[in-house]
This record gives structure tokens, sequence and C-alpha cells, in this order.
């Protein structure tokens, strides 16, 4: 019998949840992106990036993942395939940090940056857009700590996400 993999390619998208036009433009292509690739593309649920991202997917047959703070399913954005709700608050960024394979930062503030803490502590790769305002534009190109992790990815464009992004998949997959 043949051991074949099914699990498919898991993306975390991570930043504002608030309404910034521009980084709403990049997390939508993002987004998009993910979903061309067959890829599954996993949210906070809420709005801003998260929304625009699995907006991005599902106009692209894409899969969305929402792992949302709070115990109510119906709390999540509108284009979330798979709600799974936590209940557990802030919280769940742990969560959304150990179902990736990757993560990609776009903008962001506090509840980003503990993300990314996680996500660092995990050793999971991190892509940050330093083209885009916020938490992405301040920790791209550093080390969290004294850990020997690879630095957080640089991207300068959605080019060199997607770039990279195809670039750990293939080392991944």
């Amino acid at each position: 019998m043949e051991n074949k993999r099914v699990r498919k390619f898991q993306v975390l998208l991570i930043g504002d949840s608030a309404e910034f036009e521009y980084n709403n433009i990049v997390a939508y292509e993002i987004g998009a992106f993910i979903a061309k690739k067959n890829w599954v593309l996993i949210t906070g649920g809420r709005s801003g990036v998260m929304r625009s991202a699995c907006k991005g997917a599902i106009d692209n047959n894409g899969l969305t993942v929402s792992i949302i703070p709070d115990s109510n399913i119906e709390s999540s954005n509108e284009y979330s395939s798979i709600v799974i709700a936590t209940g557990i608050g802030f919280a769940r960024n742990y969560t959304n940090a150990l179902s990736c394979d990757i993560a990609v930062v776009v903008g962001g503030g506090a509840g980003t940056l503990s993300e990314i803490t996680y996500l660092w502590l995990a050793d999971k790769p991190i892509i940050a857009c330093s083209f885009v305002p916020g938490v992405s534009k301040e920790y791209a190109g550093k080390n969290i700590d004294y850990r020997k992790n690879s630095p957080i990815i640089d991207a300068k464009n959605i080019d060199e996400v997607f770039y990279n992004m195809e670039l750990i998949a293939q080392k991944l997959i």
C-alpha cells in the first residue's frame, strides 16, 4: 500500500484586524495566491487582513480555516470555510502558530506581535511584508532573540512574498 500525504500545505496569514486599505489589498493577493497553489489559508477569522485574505482565497476556489478567539462560530468573517471557535481569547494565537507550515505577516500590532513570538518559539518560517506599515515592517529581517532560528524573512514586495512562500513549500512538502 502506497503511503501518500493527504494533508495540504498550510499558510497562516496574520496582521491587522483594523481596516487599512493597502494592507487589505496585499492580504487579498496573498490569499488568492495561496488558493491558486491549492494550499490552505489559516487566519484568525476576523476583519482587516484576515477577512481580505479569506476573500482572496474564496474568490479563487480556495479553502480557508479561521481559528477564532471566542466561542461563537458565527463571529468569524463571511469568507471562513471552516471555523474553529476556541473560546480562549488571544491565547488562540498559539494555536494559530502551531497549526501552520509557514506564516505571512501583513502589518499588524500587539496581537500580531504575540503571534510572531509564538511562531518564533515554534521555529516556524515567517515571512514579513516590510513594504506594509506595522509590525511586519518592524520585524522583517530580524531575529526575535538568541535562538538560532532563521531570521524573519524580509519580503520587500508582493513578488518576494510569493517567491519565498514557494521556496519554503518546496522544502517542506
